[in-house]
């Protein structure tokens, strides 16, 4: 039979009576309500995603108008040099027995600077693109310095020959689409030679310009007094060379000679020093910068001399040191910073509404809750969207007193009461002049969250120590 007989719908009603009230109870329990506060902040999770989301699209947006800006005046410059490239073969025997082979294999010896001085001026402006700017500069940059007679045995052993006139003097810059003037190669203050483009190097990925030091006469020492003698190698000399070349973001160099000076200054007040190595002296003020670096060959674990064939010459890159000059635009890890905060102070505003509804003969819908939830996370879409106008200061008066004020107001409705409304406001004005407070505080921000976090959590245990959360007195009276 699909139903009882009626003798025992009698002996049911009893219980399903009592599990009806119970289930009633519980849903009208304070406690209920609590727990399905925590889901709602649960769920309010996923637009808070989507908030994450959108904070990382539009900084990549911002990285992308600078990168397409860079392209155009100049990238990160990166200056690795002035290197004296030398070719050089060597005898190599492959195979055992009747298939050895004996064979010329050409290389190329690097030989560094024994001084080095750059003295250099960067000016700087920024370019407007839609609503983003960019900082970016043109560098004015003399090189001089000196090299010491190379030595091949420094390099191998057993060269066979060493060609001493194809011999070229290189420098590696990063972006080479950033020079906008010809440079010259003065040895000794008597020979000039023209760079070149490229970096004079086969085979290598590496970007720049070359001078070839052939027709450098009294740079090679040879035997004999014939013009075109064999050299027997390379004589010590001293050079000087000028570079102007446009950039943006960095600028920054590496310690090539024994004893590397970069004397450099700028226009840009706010300059951020970067690299392996700081400024050994450093003035700044308002308008203007000005930093000195001297660094020791002993500080980076490269030799003055190397075969380029074992070691690219990339590897003077991770003792590269310079400056950045950045848009000081921090709104972006502001934002992101205070979305971070997001599920402490939903859960703060969320109890805030609780215990007036706890105390009010009105009650709040879950549904009313979810609007509140979903105000305070527009709050930080509204913050990253005028902060990308008006700077992150205004923008975030703006989003706190909008958000705060509908949130208020709505409250007051719920609550039918304008008291219960200027005490949300109280509380939004202490949430977000709280909020204010730690991202500003950079280093101590952790430590004030913790602590806000932790009297938030004290305050909420105490106000609610008379709540009857299983709802029984209020079902019992």
């Amino acid at each position: 039979m699909l139903f009882p007989p009626p003798r025992y719908c009698s002996l049911w009603r009893p219980v399903v009576e009592s599990l009806s009230a119970a289930v009633g109870r519980l849903l009208a329990s304070p406690g209920f309500k609590f727990l399905l506060i925590c889901g709602l902040i649960l769920v309010l999770t996923i637009p808070l995603l989507l908030v994450w989301g959108l904070i990382g699209e539009r900084e990549q947006r911002a990285e992308g108008v600078r990168q397409s800006v860079a392209n155009e005046w100049g990238r990160s410059q990166y200056i690795d040099g002035p290197l004296l490239i030398v070719p050089y073969t060597v005898r190599r025997i492959t195979g055992e027995g009747d298939k050895r082979v004996e064979e010329l294999v050409e290389k190329r010896a690097v030989f560094l600077p024994q001084s080095l001085k750059i003295t250099g001026k960067a000016t700087t402006k920024v370019l407007h693109r839609s609503i983003y700017d960019v900082a970016v500069y043109t560098g004015f940059l003399d090189f001089e310095g000196s090299f010491a007679a190379p030595d091949i045995s420094e390099v191998v052993a057993d060269a066979q020959s060493v060609r001493w006139r194809d011999a070229v003097l290189a420098v590696a810059v990063s972006d080479v689409s950033g020079l906008k003037a010809a440079a010259s190669l003065s040895i000794d203050g008597s020979e000039t030679l023209p760079f070149e483009p490229s970096i004079g190097v086969p085979a290598t990925s590496a970007n720049g310009i070359h001078v070839r030091l052939a027709s450098a006469t009294k740079l090679f020492a040879s035997p004999g007094t014939a013009p075109d003698a064999t050299p027997t190698g390379l004589n010590a000399f001293n050079f000087k060379f000028s570079l102007t070349i446009n950039g943006s973001s960095e600028l920054t160099f590496a310690p090539v000679a024994q004893q590397t000076t970069v004397e450099l200054t700028s226009d840009w007040r706010d300059p951020s020093f970067m690299g392996a190595f700081l400024p050994n002296d450093r003035v700044l003020n308002p308008a203007a910068f000005a930093a000195r670096w001297q660094i020791p060959h002993l500080a980076r674990s490269v030799p003055q001399a190397w075969s380029l064939g074992e070691q690219e010459l990339e590897r003077m890159a991770p003792y590269s040191f310079g400056v950045r000059f950045i848009v000081p635009v921090d709104f972006y890890q502001l934002v992101s910073r205070a979305a971070k905060y997001a599920m402490m102070f939903l859960a703060t505003a969320f109890m805030a509404v609780f215990l007036l509804e706890i105390r009010s003969a009105r009650q709040v819908h879950p549904v009313q809750y979810l609007f509140v939830g979903l105000t305070m996370i527009f709050f930080y879409v509204l913050l990253l969207s005028f902060a990308e106008q008006i700077g992150f200061l205004r923008a975030y008066l703006i989003a706190a007193v909008a958000t705060g004020g509908l949130l208020s107001l709505y409250v007051a409705r719920v609550q039918a009461s304008l008291n219960k409304g200027l005490v949300m406001a109280g509380a939004f004005f202490v949430l977000y002049g709280l909020l204010y407070l730690i991202l500003r505080l950079e280093d101590y921000a952790l430590l004030a969250g913790a602590i806000a976090g932790f009297v938030m959590l004290a305050v909420v245990m105490f106000s609610t120590l008379q709540v009857d959360w299983s709802g029984q007195k209020r079902n019992a009276g």
